[in-house]
C-alpha cells in the first residue's frame, strides 16, 4: 500500500507547478530514504540509478550505506557498469570501501531501496525517465521488489578498482566468500544462505573456480586456491 510519494532522482524533473528548484529537488528522496533506512534491521537492497544524479543525492546514499553498516545492517546494492564514470563521482570505489556490497549490471530497470520485508522506495512511473517515487509497505509489493532485486542481483558482476589495480587472474569479493565458505566445509545450500545467492549461481562460481583452477574435485581445489593464496 502506498504511504507517501515526493521528489524524483533526476535533477532536471518538473514538479507539478514548473521546474522544481534546485535546493528542493532530492530533499523529499532524502527524507524518505532516511525513514526507510531507520526501519532496516536486518538487509537494506538498493537499485541505483543508471542516470547521474544530484551530489547531495549521492552523497547521502553513500552515507546512508555508512550508517546502516556501522548499525550491522547488510547493505546490498546494484548499479550500473558505469558507476565509476567521473559523472557519477567515484561512488562504487567508495561504497564498496563503506561495507556496501555492491555489483554491476548492465543496464538497471529502475532505481529503488528496500529494508528487510518491511517497506521500500520505488519510482511512481520506471519507465519514465523523469519520476517521482512512492514509499510502499505491504507484504506483497514489497516482495516483489526483493524478487527483482535478487534477480539483478544474480546477473551482477563485481565492479573493478577504477585504479585498474584489480587482478583478472585472481579471485573477486564474492569468489573468495564463496571460496572461504567452501574451505569451511559448508554445503552448498549454507553457502548460498552465507552469501545471499542462490544454489545454482553459488554451483556455478564454484564450477567455474575449479575450472580456473585446473581441479577435479572441490577438495582439490580448496588445496590449489590456498596455494595461490586465494583463500
Amino acid at each position: 500500500m502506498p504511504l507517501r510519494s515526493g521528489g524524483s532522482i533526476p535533477a532536471q524533473t518538473p514538479g507539478p507547478g514548473g521546474p522544481v528548484p534546485g535546493p528542493a529537488r532530492s530533499i523529499g528522496l532524502l527524507d524518505g530514504l532516511g525513514a526507510l533506512a531507520r526501519r532496516a534491521v536486518r538487509e537494506t537492497l538498493l537499485v541505483l540509478p543508471s542516470a547521474p544524479v544530484e551530489p547531495r543525492l549521492r552523497a547521502r546514499l553513500e552515507l546512508l550505506g555508512a550508517e546502516l553498516v556501522d548499525r550491522g545492517v547488510r547493505v546490498r546494492a546494484v548499479g550500473p557498469e558505469n558507476l565509476d564514470d567521473p559523472a557519477c563521482g567515484g561512488s562504487a570505489d567508495r561504497m564498496a570501501a563503506l561495507g556496501v556490497e555492491l555489483l554491476a549490471v548492465n543496464q538497471p530497470p529502475l532505481w529503488m531501496a528496500v529494508a528487510d520485508r518491511d517497506a521500500a522506495i520505488v519510482p511512481t512511473d520506471p519507465l519514465a525517465e523523469q519520476s517521482g517515487w512512492v514509499f510502499l509497505r505491504g507484504v506483497a509489493p514489497v516482495a516483489a521488489c526483493r524478487l527483482l532485486f535478487e534477480q539483478l542481483w544474480e546477473q551482477g558482476r563485481e565492479l573493478k578498482p577504477s585504479d585498474g589495480s584489480g587482478d583478472d587472474s585472481g579471485p573477486d569479493r564474492r569468489e573468495r566468500e564463496v571460496l572461504r565458505l567452501l574451505a569451511e566445509g559448508l554445503t552448498d545450500e549454507a553457502i548460498a544462505a552465507r552469501t545471499g545467492l542462490s544454489v545454482r549461481t553459488n554451483r556455478r562460481t564454484i564450477a567455474d573456480l575449479m575450472a580456473r583452477l585446473g581441479a577435479r574435485s572441490r577438495f582439490q581445489a580448496g588445496a590449489e586456491a590456498a596455494r595461490r593464496t586465494w583463500v
